[in-house]
């Protein structure tokens, strides 16, 4: 028989080699959850769906399984984000030329190329980015699978704005036909929009003022629509923004942003600082005092602002033998091209906009400008 001293003793190794099994069988089971849980993440991120549209008659959808079946590139990338911070990758995964390819076709044979991501962000790639820059469609980032909420694509192109690298990526169209149309009336925006009803509104850079962009569109278009509007801000960046997106959002007009593309359903990466120009069907909406900020400054006389060839160019009006410049009051003037020679529109004590110059038939002036239109 045992003293009762062994006796403890045994029942105490007893108790240790029971506990033992139980972390054992326990962290087993843990593996063996992570493994199956790992596995069925796999085969989800796998089976993750992309819609293409434009490349065939119908839409269709592929998968990252099927893009895994492609030859992959390795390429290291930089990227300026909005914020001015440099962002690096190591992109791993198939060209999207690659891609392409296996349809007969190639980056080179489209306008441009839409990404849209889950959360709607949406943008468009522009001819000369396709023209010149290889496109990774990666699923590795630095030698890893893309976080969850990067699944199935992130877009990464190499030496161009972070804001075409787009992840989560569930939707690629391919697009024909002209970034814009030519122009055929010009309205300054900063001008219309004093016009049109403004809005308190709450952004990054603080409170201010909006106007709505389908009331601007409604009053001071032509009327018709479009599929897409290009936008050009004052720092050089241009894109081309969906017409759904564009006419539900607004313009902020005050604050040192303004003016400011953005919607409060919008993802943030999608909002556009002083925006310059941009083109709705035939009209073109220019913004003075962004043009003064970002623009060369031409001085006639003691007037100092910006050529009106420079404004026409920017916005892409068409050319004509006259030009009608309507006032905001609705008075209106026309004046031959021929006459025209070394005009400037100017900002007055008033705060209006003018036009000032000195033509062939003698000096042009024109107060209280709101548009120009060529007269065909």
């Amino acid at each position: 028989m045992f003293g009762s001293g062994e006796v403890d003793k045994k029942n105490k190794f007893l108790a240790a080699g029971v506990l033992l099994l139980l972390v054992i069988v326990a962290v087993l089971g843990f593996l063996n959850y992570r493994a199956v849980s790992a596995a069925h993440s796999s085969s989800l991120y796998g089976a993750g769906r992309i819609l293409i549209h434009g490349l065939q008659d119908q839409d269709f959808d592929i998968t990252l399984d099927d893009l895994k079946k492609l030859p992959t590139v390795t390429r290291y990338a930089e990227a300026t984000q909005s914020n001015g911070e440099e962002i690096r990758v190591e992109a791993t995964g198939p060209l999207l030329d690659t891609l392409l390819q296996q349809y007969g076709k190639s980056q080179q044979d489209f306008s441009r190329i839409r990404f849209t991501a889950r959360d709607s962000y949406s943008i468009a790639v522009p001819y000369d980015i396709l023209k010149n820059c290889q496109i990774i469609l990666s699923y590795i980032n630095d030698g890893k699978p893309l976080e969850a909420d990067w699944q199935p694509i992130r877009v990464v192109i190499p030496g161009v704005r972070s804001m075409y690298w787009v992840k989560d990526m569930i939707r690629i169209d391919l697009e024909t036909g002209s970034d814009k149309l030519p122009a055929k009336k010009l309205v300054f925006l900063d001008v219309a929009a004093q016009n049109l009803p403004q809005e308190d509104y709450r952004a990054g850079d603080g409170d201010g003022k909006a106007i709505k962009i389908r009331n601007l569109v409604d009053n001071y278009g032509d009327g018709g629509s479009t599929q897409d509007v290009f936008i050009r801000a004052g720092d050089g960046l241009e894109k081309n923004e969906t017409s759904t997106n564009f006419m539900s959002a607004y313009i902020k007009i005050t604050g040192p942003d303004s003016p400011e593309f953005l919607a409060p359903g919008l993802p943030e990466g999608m909002t556009i600082h002083g925006m310059l120009v941009f083109n709705y069907s035939t009209t073109a909406f220019f913004d003075y005092a962004e043009g003064v900020r970002t623009l060369p400054r031409k001085t006639v006389g003691n007037k100092t602002g910006i050529a009106l060839p420079e404004i026409i160019e920017q916005s892409g009006l068409i050319g004509a033998d006259d030009y009608l410049f309507t006032e905001n009051d609705g008075g209106s003037v026309i004046v031959a091209t021929s006459d025209l020679g070394n005009e400037l529109v100017y900002e007055g004590a008033d705060g209006s906009l003018a036009l000032t110059g000195s033509g062939a038939s003698g000096p042009i002036d024109v107060s209280g400008l709101l548009s120009i239109e060529p007269v065909t």
